[in-house]
């Protein structure tokens, strides 16, 4: 098995970028009327167009060729048949199997994990009607929860009850992930203890941030006259009894399996807080979504696969086009906590620059992931992915039939999202702009600003709807473009070694801050400086 690309492979890559650069994705059009249908597919609610990018039939023969030689199809079925892929801690990544316990029919490496895995959606439930219960026999309604994690013990939880939360909901979260106090101080002002849950996740129930923000909760609990708070708290987590330490009731313990990484951690009772407001039912059927695009992952031909389409561009761009970010636009407002989801799992997967074996990694991994909302950022960074002097993928994500009766707000989104990728293909020359603005008295110099290059590639998602399945079909597709970008770079996707220093680092320096010392410290003169500043 192959780990690198080979100079055959990387030679015909090199050569084909430089003759992209020189023609551009118009001429791809010019020379295929298919083109736009033979680079899109529909997969159930979501559509996807590549066509806007310059992905064309020599760019994924090459890079099955490059799949064969580096063994891709046969780690694809290593990762859903339990091995332990992520080498360095030597762990399996089962994630999916939240979501599909009967794991497309895989027979997995340790039979009992998939047993383990239908307990935990078993129990989950379980522990849900059992939740529900209890705050239905309240003497009072809970209209606030407020949820507590950082990273993926909140991202993803997030993104899915701002996603699908109904705007008359009556019960709404309030995440706090920040050890910053100005989040907590905003969010109690908002807050009734009266009426407020608190929910607590951490995996190993030792997150410093999680834990010093849940006992400022408790102590605003007290001070607002409730004796007993914890009872008012769950905690969501896979070390119950570091959960029961800490001194939540044991029927305030909700669990999820060990192997449940936090990036990937949505799919579990992560999620308890926006399963309590959206319901099971949807929660089950955002489940439902992601097993479709797993499905597809694993069964549909490389050559035909969305997942493995979307990570050779990612590829292509980093590594043979000089590419450094990549742009993700969601035309929805409900998807206003998209980009920092995406941003985390793929930053945090493949942000690596070790290989599987520890040696430095030759290819250029994970890109800066950023973006925003619909035609907010039209109005600043648009500027420069049309004229900016950097090469810059952009993805569009646009749902068609909104939840709401205002069509005419609507219909203008979704207009703005389909014209940006047109312009950043299509591009103005000068003469264009002379005979748009012929007669309106410009200088040479006006004119010639409004020339824009086009062949700025884009691709395109396009949601029938958003509900719970095309919304976890979504997320699915984007953890399986990272897992494929992680295989064609060879590195773990599936660590996270590069957050543990500064951890350690923090460590050291909070106890010079509260006992305002700085002398005698063994850091940089930069970082002295500034701890003298504190103190």
């Amino acid at each position: 098995m192959q780990s690198h690309l080979s100079n055959e492979i990387s030679a015909i890559l090199a050569n084909k970028a430089s003759a992209d650069e020189s023609m551009g994705i118009k001429s791809k059009f010019e020379k295929d009327e298919q083109r736009a249908n033979r680079f899109s597919k529909q997969l159930d609610d979501l559509f996807f167009d590549f066509s806007k990018s310059h992905i064309d039939q020599e760019l994924v023969d090459t890079y099955l060729k490059y799949a064969d030689e580096i063994s891709l199809v046969a780690a694809r079925k290593d990762f859903l048949a339990g091995e332990k892929i992520n080498n360095t801690e030597e762990r399996s990544v089962l994630h999916t199997l939240l979501r599909d316990s009967s794991n497309q029919g895989i027979a997995t490496k340790e039979p009992s994990v998939l047993q383990e895995a239908k307990l935990a959606q078993q129990g989950f439930a379980e522990q849900f009607a059992r939740i529900e219960q209890a705050l239905d026999q309240r003497s009072k309604p809970i209209k606030d929860i407020i949820h507590v994690g950082i990273g993926g013990s909140s991202l993803g939880t997030q993104l899915l009850f701002e996603a699908l939360q109904d705007a008359n909901e009556h019960r709404q979260i309030h995440f706090i992930g920040n050890i910053d106090a100005h989040q907590l101080m905003n969010v109690f002002a908002k807050c009734d203890v009266q009426t407020t849950l608190v929910i607590g996740v951490s995996k190993t129930f030792t997150t410093a941030e999680t834990l010093k923000n849940l006992d400022s909760i408790c102590q605003w609990f007290k001070d607002n006259g409730v004796t007993d708070p914890l009872s008012n708290f769950f905690g969501v987590t896979a070390n119950p009894e570091q959960a029961s330490h800490y001194g939540l009731p044991d029927e305030n313990v909700v669990t999820f399996p060990e192997w449940v990484g936090g990036r990937y951690s949505v799919w579990s009772s992560v999620s308890l807080s926006a399963a309590l407001v959206l319901g099971k039912d949807r929660f089950d059927e955002f489940l439902i979504g992601a097993a479709s695009m797993d499905k597809h992952f694993y069964q549909a031909d490389l050559k035909d696969n969305v997942c493995f389409q979307a990570a050779i561009l990612d590829h292509y761009y980093a590594n043979y086009m000089d590419v450094g970010s990549k742009a993700i636009f969601a035309y929805d407002f409900r998807f206003r906590s998209l980009v920092d989801y995406l941003q985390q799992l793929e930053t945090e997967s493949n942000g690596k620059d070790r290989t599987r074996d520890g040696e430095p990694c030759e290819q250029k991994t994970s890109m800066v992931v950023w973006g925003g909302v619909g035609t907010d950022v039209q109005h600043s960074v648009f500027q420069m992915l049309h004229q900016g002097t950097s090469l810059i993928p952009s993805e569009f994500i646009l749902v068609k039939t909104p939840d709401h009766d205002l069509t005419e707000h609507h219909n203008e989104l979704l207009a703005n999202g389909i014209a940006q990728t047109a312009a950043l293909l299509e591009g103005q020359d000068l003469s264009t702009v002379e005979a748009i603005h012929g007669d309106e008295g410009l200088s040479d110099a006006a004119k010639k600003a409004k020339v824009f290059s086009g062949d700025r590639p884009s691709l395109t998602i396009l949601l029938e709807r958003l509900t719970p399945t095309a919304l976890g079909a979504l997320l699915a597709f984007y953890e399986h473009r990272v897992f494929f970008g992680g295989v064609l770079t060879n590195i773990n996707s599936f660590d996270q070694m590069g957050v543990e220093l500064g951890k350690r680092l923090a460590k050291q320096v909070r106890p010079l801050i509260d006992n305002k010392r700085a002398t005698g410290t063994e850091f940089d003169p930069s970082t002295e400086l500034l701890l003298s500043k504190l103190i």
